[in-house]
């Protein structure tokens, strides 16, 4: 299981442009949840059943969508160790 945490701007369009990347590669994310804070929107996405060089390379991607300000890769070793 892999996570991606998404700092995006503050607009209507951010959300639809993360979960566009997902749906863009045939991937359906496990779970999404997003939250507006005073500065920008965090907008976190679980997905199981990738191989870790792949999950590197969308974390890498997703940096690029536009409005996205950064992506962070959280990978199920720590997700384990975090529980």
């Amino acid at each position: 299981m892999h996570r991606f945490h998404v700092d995006a701007i503050l607009d209507p369009q951010s959300l639809p442009r993360v979960a566009n990347f997902f749906a863009q590669r045939s991937i359906v994310p496990s779970a999404m949840a997003m939250e507006v804070l005073p500065t920008h929107m965090r907008i976190d996405v679980t997905v199981v059943g990738l191989l870790p060089g792949q999950a590197e390379i969308i974390a890498a991607k997703l940096g690029e969508v536009v409005a996205v300000m950064k992506s962070e890769l959280e990978c199920a070793a720590e997700l384990v160790a975090a529980a």
